[in-house]
């Protein structure tokens, strides 16, 4: 059995909230799986009031960052004294309650606000079968996630501002094992066309870069890093600020507004390229151990002690992007994206590269056209 949970009109003048009377039902059992990034405290102690047995699994990170004052405080302490019920996964954002007989999946967050204000959709489970999918689901999370480090929560808390935020901008993190999803759009031939013949040259030159570069696998993994760059900020092909180039016929360059954001240098060493923020966290050693480095020139209105740097390491593109090390890689590309509204150097923008991040089916073409024709030449 599934019913559907949404507001009728009747909410609109203090009418009982349908997902707080879903949520109840389900938690009222003496084992009670979570799954939401956005817990309010005090809601979390009327729902877990009489169950037994109880896990969270959360992305400690946003839940700490979104609440601010005596509710910061009171996670804070829920956490350290429940690190065996609570694990962190970063960027988890499914909403899930979870008992041996019901189960409540939906938008709504874990808040008074999101049960009670918002129009939000969900679905509760009765069916056996469902709920055992959902709980095999919840455990394999479980598995592949870990308890709260204590000493880099109280680091991470102190890095935050007193104000509670959506936009986390911290040196600090905290550590997790989980894995994140990286997955693709469905291949769907018709959503992708070859290029335009004046696109051969450019293409050329494409194909070209790529066969320097030691394998398929290093030249998905740097694309893969140009998506998360355009989809994290929902960059268009025609966005002024952004480009997309290929420069001195051996490498990849992608700028925003005024400086380069990431690079790809098949040639010789293969290497990556990576602006980064002046804080992010364990700079000095990040700049120390880079295989090159530069320094960026201050720009006008910019203070000198914040100008990001310039940093390459040689292997797969995608190697060093621990958690910390990409908070540091977006700050940086967002204080760019903020900077001006059109990049000078529109002119070298090249859209085949744009399309190699975006755009799955073309990229598997150039690929396997690329690495054939390497195949068989060796």
């Amino acid at each position: 059995m599934a019913q559907l949970i949404y507001h009728p009109k009747g909410s609109y003048d203090r009418g009982e909230s349908p997902f707080d009377k879903a949520i109840r039902e389900t938690a009222n059992s003496d084992t009670v799986w979570l799954v939401c990034p956005y817990i309010s405290p005090s809601y979390l102690r009327t729902i877990l009031s009489d169950t037994g047995e109880w896990r969270i699994i959360t992305d400690v990170e946003a839940w700490v960052g979104t609440f601010g004052g005596s509710s910061r405080q009171e996670i804070q302490e829920l956490v350290e004294a429940n690190q065996e019920r609570i694990h962190h996964f970063p960027d988890v954002h499914a909403k899930v309650i979870l008992s041996d007989s019901s189960a409540v999946v939906g938008s709504a967050n874990l808040t008074e606000k999101g049960v009670t204000g918002r129009t939000e959709m969900g679905i509760q489970f009765e069916d056996q079968n469902v709920i055992e999918e959902l709980q095999d689901w919840f455990l394999r999370l479980w598995s592949e996630s870990s308890a709260v480090n204590i000493d880099e929560l109280q680091k991470y808390l102190h890095s935050l501002s007193a104000l509670p935020t959506t936009r986390l901008r911290t040196t600090a993190s905290v550590s997790s094992d989980a894995p994140r999803v990286n997955a693709s759009f469905v291949m769907d031939e018709s959503q992708s066309v070859g290029p335009e013949p004046d696109d051969d040259d450019a293409r050329e030159a494409l194909v070209n870069i790529l066969e320097l570069a030691p394998s398929q696998e290093w030249a998905e993994s740097f694309f893969d890093l140009l998506a998360d760059v355009i989809f994290t900020w929902e960059l268009e092909n025609e966005d002024s600020r952004l480009v997309t180039s290929i420069t001195r016929g051996d490498r990849i360059a992608v700028s925003i507004n005024n400086r380069y954001v990431l690079g790809a240098f098949p040639a010789n060493e293969p290497a990556a390229g990576f602006i980064i923020e002046d804080d992010t966290e364990n700079v000095e050693k990040l700049i120390e151990t880079a295989d090159e480095y530069m320094a960026f020139k201050t720009l006008s209105g910019e203070s000198a002690d914040k100008t990001p740097h310039w940093v390459e390491y040689s292997g797969y593109p995608k190697r060093m992007l621990d958690r910390s090390f990409r908070r540091g890689w977006m700050n940086a590309i967002s204080d760019e994206l903020d900077r001006a509204s059109g990049s000078p150097y529109q002119k070298y923008h090249e859209p085949l590269v744009y399309r190699m991040a975006v755009d799955e089916i073309y990229r598997k073409q150039i690929l396997e056209e690329t690495y054939n024709k390497s195949d068989s030449l060796g």
